[in-house]
């Protein structure tokens, strides 16, 4: 008989997520996520070449990517030197240099601890990250909001026009009517106008808002 937890879980162990949106499905090979993987802000690999007041060279968001792959919890990430340099074909020294390169660009805050490895603190890379994204979140609107103003614009233009071809058709009877619309109704503070005449809508439609 199946104990409570051993009932609780029935999801066989290491089974393999068979999802369409799977890693499995995704890559093939279930074997390469043995060790996990690593979770990276897709608005990082979007935004890094770009990053300012300084980008960053691609070495440098390499060794970032390789840097979280330590980052194991709320803690920061104490990878050493040779460890980073293995992984990236490089040498201890280029790898020191990616670093300091990083720290120049106040990026990257090293913590040095005595007979063991630094801590590296990513946190000013990615505030400096929220604020680019949050700023191009504003020229994206601001973008947005320019072209609905103008095609407003384009819209209340092309019904002026259009009402003003449609006075040329207006019978005798519609004349007096907006004769007597705009002598009782318009006075001059721009709440109402001739524009807002109903009759017109018989011709160019309703006026836009």
């Amino acid at each position: 008989m199946p104990t409570r937890a051993q009932a609780a879980d029935t999801t066989a162990p290491h089974e393999p997520d068979e999802s369409a949106r799977s890693f499995i499905r995704r890559w093939k090979h279930q074997n390469l996520f043995a060790r996990g993987f690593l979770v990276v802000p897709t608005l990082f690999l979007h935004h890094y070449a770009t990053l300012k007041p300084h980008p960053l060279t691609p070495g440098e968001a390499l060794f970032v990517l390789h840097l979280m792959e330590f980052k194991w919890d709320a803690k920061h990430p104490f990878p050493g030197y040779k460890t980073l340099a293995a992984r990236m074909g490089l040498s201890d020294k280029m790898v020191r240099r990616y670093a300091q390169n990083l720290e120049a660009k106040k990026y990257l805050r090293r913590e040095m601890r005595v007979g063991q490895t630094n801590r590296f603190d990513l946190t000013p890379l990615f505030d400096a990250l929220s604020k680019a994204v949050e700023q191009g979140q504003r020229v994206e609107r601001q973008k947005v909001t320019r072209k609905t103003n103008k095609q407003a614009r384009d819209t209340m233009l092309a019904w002026f026009e259009s009402m003003v071809e449609a006075h040329k058709l207006l019978n005798d009877e519609e004349r007096q009517q907006l004769a007597e619309w705009d002598r009782t109704r318009v006075d001059g503070s721009g709440a109402v106008g001739t524009a807002d005449w109903p009759g017109w809508e018989k011709y160019v439609g309703k006026k836009p808002e």
